[in-house]
């Protein structure tokens, strides 16, 4: 296996993570008393990663790397930028909190190592390289879940999702396993050649683990039960990071799985991710309606949006699969800055629905943010959000197959069930008469408002990417 020069620039996102990971720990450990030095290093490597996979998005490079294991390609690419740019608000928002407790090393260590792991995710090509990298992006995260000390919700989310997750990664790796065992092979170039016409009960047995084994990391019904407690017992910085980055990077490498490995296979695999399409909306959204903990609500919330991308899925089809390969990217990123921004308010306000109460009486430009961020989780034009599902219903139109015509069905009845929970939000803004914590400003919160401003400025001129987006699918190597 050879280095060259070109193989350092395509691991390049990966590097700088590496190195930024040991300085960030490594100062922590020996400058004492050192948090805002310790911040700026770990908000320097989230942007240095984004950077880095922008350029070479921009000057258009690719390459397969340890015998086509490795890919670098526009589409790993986007979603490097992706995972690095929601680690960078994440980093940013959490010196803040983590800066009081005495463990800013640690905590911005664990992020980059999440980064890490998911931008490794996006370009590998082989299923035990998948396990090893959604590995390193999970174990860290079940840290971050537990490592609020203070509050009773984070030991108890973090010790639910590690167990889950424990038995969700025996599942997908005995799935790969099987698939292994069929195939002969762990490379998604030879996977495509076995799994072609009449699948083996083995090979349906090992898709359908492996199937079942992502649904838990992308928070889908009924995998999905460890997400609300997680994302209640986070710091809400790490809340805001877990929904976003992982995820985006987990529904990378699962098209990606199955575009490369086994799209003669769609007859079995859609109807899946049609049914699980369906159940994950009805559950996250019936479920966010009973909610009156914001936190709660926008963790029942990311299972439903998890369900609306995976219609995407199922309508990798006929003559829709380039557009619901659109879909996927329109969705991500706009998910990305909509829910990022959402859960950013929580630091701000509170997590009590009725902190939220006459808050544009008191803080105007903040309500008006986190009514943009309900209004395009909603899907309302012109926002980000509107444009996600926009997609899909084109893509699933595309299909031309009934299944997938039930799937928007399905997707247009949940966001009317969506619209009173997080409109319910914006009434309490308006309309109803401010609270005690409503009116106080909590201190020290400069860096998490320019965070939040920025993303609702960010949702709401997201239509202006939407055509660059649409162009590097089509660029991108994937179809």
């Amino acid at each position: 296996m050879t280095f060259t020069g070109e193989t350092f620039v395509g691991l390049l996102p990966e590097l700088i993570s590496t190195v930024f990971i040991v300085v960030v720990l490594m100062v922590g450990v020996f400058v004492e008393k050192s948090p805002d030095l310790t911040a700026s290093l770990a908000a320097l490597g989230a942007l240095a990663v984004f950077v880095s996979a922008a350029v070479l998005l921009a000057t258009g490079f690719s390459g397969e790397f340890f015998g086509g294991g490795f890919v670098v390609d526009n589409f790993a690419l986007f979603f490097k930028m992706i995972v690095a740019g929601s680690a960078f608000f994440a980093v940013v928002t959490a010196a803040r909190w983590s800066g009081r407790t005495g463990d800013l090393p640690e905590y911005m260590t664990l992020i980059l190592s999440v980064v890490l792991g998911a931008t490794l995710l996006v370009s590998v090509r082989d299923l035990f390289g998948v396990f090893l990298a959604i590995e390193l992006a999970t174990i860290p995260s079940y840290a971050l879940v537990a490592f609020d000390r203070t509050r009773r919700e984070s030991a108890e989310g973090g010790m639910k999702y590690l167990l889950t997750g424990v038995i969700a990664s025996s599942v997908l790796l005995y799935g790969m396993v099987l698939i292994y065992g069929v195939s002969g092979s762990a490379a998604l170039a030879d996977i495509a050649e076995t799994f072609t016409g009449q699948l083996t009960p083995v090979a349906i047995l090992g898709l359908v683990m492996l199937l079942s084994g992502f649904a838990f990391k992308l928070s889908a019904a009924p995998f999905h039960f460890w997400t609300p407690d997680a994302y209640q017992g986070a710091p809400t910085s790490a809340a805001a990071f877990l929904s976003v980055a992982p995820k985006a990077a987990t529904f990378a490498v699962l098209l990606r799985i199955l575009l490369e490995g086994m799209p003669e296979a769609a007859p079995t695999w859609t109807p899946v991710m049609a049914f699980l399409a369906i159940v994950t909306m009805f559950v996250g959204n019936l479920f966010a309606l009973r909610q009156r903990n914001v936190r709660r609500m926008l963790a029942y919330s990311s299972v439903a949006h998890s369900g609306y991308i995976l219609a995407a899925f199922a309508a990798l089809q006929g003559q829709g699969v380039a557009t619901a390969v659109e879909a996927v990217l329109i969705y991500s990123a706009a998910y990305a800055v909509m829910n990022t921004g959402a859960f950013l308010m929580i630091e701000l306000v509170g997590e009590d629905s009725k902190s939220f109460n006459g808050l544009f009486r008191t803080r105007p430009a903040l309500a008006l943010c986190m009514g943009i961020f309900m209004a395009a989780l909603v899907g309302i034009p012109p926002f980000s959000g509107f444009f996600g599902k926009a997609w899909v219903l084109l893509a699933g139109a595309q299909s031309g197959s009934i299944v997938v015509y039930a799937v928007l069905g399905a997707l247009v009845i949940n966001s009317v069930l969506s619209v009173p929970y997080y409109f319910g939000i914006i009434r309490n803004m308006f309309f109803e008469e401010p609270t005690k914590d409503a009116i106080s400003e909590p201190r020290d919160t400069g860096a998490v408002k320019a965070s939040v401003y920025v993303l609702a400025a960010a949702t709401t001129l997201f239509a202006l990417v939407v055509g660059p987006l649409s162009a590097l699918t089509r660029a991108s190597g994937l179809l």
